[in-house]
């Protein structure tokens, strides 16, 4: 994969939260919250993949929507940095704003089956949002839907069919072409191939990445598993919770992870070699409740490290060598097993 030269921030997030309110009664009385989202951190450079990875229920797809304000985030600061711009604060935006905002960022959604209109052929779902943002229409519109069809590899002479008539893949295929419309810089991909077929899948990872490099954007690619991250990110936030516990270049982040959630997670990885067998680590218990979560480390109920502090004390988010950082109290005694990386 090549590198990311020098890191120019696209998008900064600080201290992000998104509480979801628990209601009960006929007078829907608040009486708790969910935080699907809790005092996240991150940053996103340009021309970059960041993978976001954590089991379901992590509040992944819920940060992602924040970014872009799909989701109206309870508190914290957004900083959207595009080309040839001055800073914006994505926080503050009105609904003009906001549009204008959408027009550098976008969205590409899990299922490719629910995610398009079945009353709409492809030239109208692909057209839509330059026709919402008045960019183009009648033979002008076509000829746009034409060139992003073709970008993604779409056979031009199928833009008058509808979403039925095409398989999974073919299906992601015009949702990512919806997404680039109107040359967006930043985008959120939101497990983007979980609901495609394996043989399908390689395909439009294989897609992603040449767009990126191809069209200089930046993505926030939501997966579950670290063996179709490692593929496509430069570095990788690790989810728990609500909480970001680890952030890396891949490479190190794999090869040396900080803390113990990642190292369970790394440890089921298949590996395609069989002669090397990984000792599985088998997590204890059940996710942590976000309406109700535990004391200290939100991860040390199902920690095989855990101690005393860490059912105390939440441990910050740390830079424990230059560029990877970890939020555990244990991090720099604890002797943890990575994943190499194959060429």
């Amino acid at each position: 994969m090549d590198v990311v030269q020098p890191k120019q921030v696209l998008m900064q997030v600080e201290h992000l939260k998104k509480h979801f309110p628990i209601e009960k009664g006929f007078l829907k009385t608040v009486v708790g919250h969910v935080k699907a989202v809790d005092d996240v951190s991150l940053t996103i450079h340009r021309n970059e993949t960041l993978g976001l990875v954590g089991e379901s229920g992590s509040g992944k797809t819920t940060l992602g929507r924040c970014l872009i304000r799909a989701i109206e985030p309870t508190s914290g600061k957004i900083t959207f940095t595009p080309q040839d711009s001055d800073p914006i604060d994505v926080m503050a935006l009105d609904w003009r704003g906001l549009k204008e905002m959408r027009r550098k960022a976008a969205l590409v959604f899990q299922n490719p089956y629910s995610s398009l209109d079945p009353r709409k052929t492809v030239l109208q779902i692909v057209g839509e949002p330059l026709v919402l943002h008045k960019i183009a229409k009648g033979d002008e519109l076509v000829d746009r839907v034409q060139d992003l069809m073709q970008l993604v590899g779409l056979e031009v002479k199928h833009m008058n069919r509808y979403p039925h008539a095409f398989s999974g893949g073919q299906r992601q295929r015009i949702g990512i072409a919806r997404a680039l419309a109107l040359k967006p810089e930043f985008i959120v991909a939101d497990e983007p191939v979980s609901a495609l077929d394996v043989s399908i899948q390689a395909q439009i990872l294989n897609l992603l990445q040449d767009l990126r490099s191809e069209l200089n954007l930046s993505f926030l690619f939501i997966a579950h598993g670290l063996s179709v991250i490692k593929h496509v990110s430069h570095r990788v936030a690790v989810m728990y919770v609500g909480k970001i516990v680890e952030t890396g270049n891949v490479i190190d982040l794999f090869e040396n992870p900080r803390h113990p959630y990642t190292e369970a997670l790394l440890s089921a990885i298949p590996t395609p070699d069989p002669d090397r067998r990984m000792n599985r680590i088998i997590l204890e218990g059940e996710v942590a409740n976000p309406a109700n979560p535990p004391s200290g480390c939100y991860f040390h109920p199902r920690c095989r490290y855990a101690i005393d502090i860490c059912k105390q004390d939440t441990p910050p988010l740390v830079e424990q060598t230059p560029g990877h950082f970890a939020a555990c109290h244990r991090t720099q005694e604890l002797e943890l097993i990575g994943v190499p990386l194959l060429d």
